[in-house]
């Protein structure tokens, strides 16, 4: 069998191909789109690819009238042998059996051609595909400092249009024609950060209700625990603790242990009515720490929920969104927009030593306009929490490149 693969624009280009080349009796063994090998594929038409083939192998199934049909007269040599060479050819004194040609198979129908991809899947790959190609393009473009902290912060997940806003200034310092050493041009970088966060952190909340909210599972009571031992044991202030009535097993539980551990007994609230009384009755306190229920933010129902029990308290207060640094970039982001009819006005961010990728933290503070208050990284009480000013940001974000005295906010 001989087998040969065509490449044409159209089918009625390649059928006049195969006819030419492998006769009438060729076989569509395959039809497809050729294909992508480049970007410039992605905006024109592809071509068809066509796999055919032709039977030279004896088909003995055929009938001998068939056969004598089909084939020219034997061609004899003269001598007593001819007898038995009858039905033989006979080519440059080698004898070789008649071959014997297959009907037509190419079907009376062509096979359809592969349907392109269509819909989400096709959106999705599509950009798969057309990012990589900027990527190649813009490495070639963007060389030296610039390019390589460009993909660093990619691959930290700071999102792009927090980039572009960060290298506006380095661009101009990367194009002067005095050459910039790495250290220099990371300071720079640690400036270029703290100037985009100063805004964030420039309103002052001087509330003593510290109020927790978020999703379940990233750490809320574990870090309210970790503020409250710091200001009654540490600081010697006089706080109370509330907890929202919470419906996941054990979280009062955690909460009334280390109330224990301090000293502090913890009064639940079942309704907002309740809340609001419990912070009432705790008016002599310096600074009174609020634990609400876990909350899947997608259920507007339970957001909604929670707004009235915040909203029910009648004094101002730090209301902090409590993330997870180990959640994705996207989902953080949609998380910190679902919370948003709460009202919270500040950040904290958990988990910190469960990733090394902190380009999410940035991108949240930079989307909300709001700054990132605490960081915890570990579960030990008191220590691991932070206080996070544009500074230490810049630091956890970059590593530790040192700041020249002069610079530091």
């Amino acid at each position: 069998m001989k087998i040969k693969k065509f490449v044409a624009a159209d089918m009625q280009q390649i059928l006049q191909q195969v006819r030419r080349e492998l006769g009438e009796d060729a076989v569509i063994i395959s039809t497809q789109k050729e294909p992508i090998r480049s970007i410039k594929h992605l905006f024109g038409q592809r071509q068809i690819e066509v796999t055919a083939a032709v039977d030279e192998v004896p088909d003995n199934n055929r009938s001998p009238q068939s056969i004598s049909e089909t084939q020219p007269p034997p061609l004899l040599t003269g001598g007593p042998d001819n007898k038995e060479k009858n039905n033989l050819y006979v080519t440059d004194d080698v004898i070789t059996p008649p071959r014997i040609i297959p009907g037509r198979l190419i079907p009376a129908k062509l096979p359809e051609p592969i349907m392109q991809i269509a819909g989400k899947e096709h959106d999705n790959w599509f950009k798969v595909v057309l990012e990589r190609e900027m990527d190649k393009e813009e490495s070639v473009v963007e060389n030296g400092l610039v390019g390589k902290w460009k993909k660093i912060l990619r691959q930290m997940e700071v999102n792009d249009s927090v980039i572009e806003k960060l290298f506006k200034e380095l661009d101009l310092l990367a194009d002067q024609e005095q050459e910039v050493s790495e250290d220099i041009f990371l300071v720079h970088l640690k400036k270029e950060i703290i100037n985009l966060l100063k805004l964030t952190y420039n309103k002052v909340n001087t509330s003593r209700i510290y109020t927790f909210i978020g999703p379940t599972g990233v750490g809320k009571t574990l870090t309210l625990a970790k503020l409250a031992t710091r200001m009654k044991v540490m600081e010697k202030k006089q706080i109370a603790l509330i907890s929202v009535f919470n419906h996941r097993f054990g979280a009062v539980d955690k909460l009334n242990f280390y109330g224990d551990i301090i000293g502090t007994p913890v009064e639940v609230v079942m309704t907002p009515g309740e809340l609001s009384r419990a912070v009432e009755a705790h008016r002599d306190k310096d600074f009174i720490f609020i634990d609400t229920e876990g909350k899947t933010s997608k259920n507007q129902s339970q957001v909604l929920e929670l707004q009235t029990f915040v909203g029910a308290v009648n004094e101002p207060q730090h209301i902090f969104l409590v993330l997870s640094t180990a959640i994705r970039n996207r989902d953080v982001l949609r998380i910190a927009n679902d919370f948003m009819p709460i009202g919270y006005n500040q950040l904290i961010m958990t988990k910190m030593d469960e990733t090394d990728t902190f380009g999410t933290m940035l991108n949240l503070a930079c989307n909300t306009g709001l700054p990132v208050a605490y960081a915890t990284n570990g579960q030990n009480v008191p220590d691991d929490i932070e206080k996070v000013t544009p500074k230490r940001f810049a630091e956890i974000l970059l590593g530790g490149v040192v700041l020249d005295e002069d610079s530091e906010t």
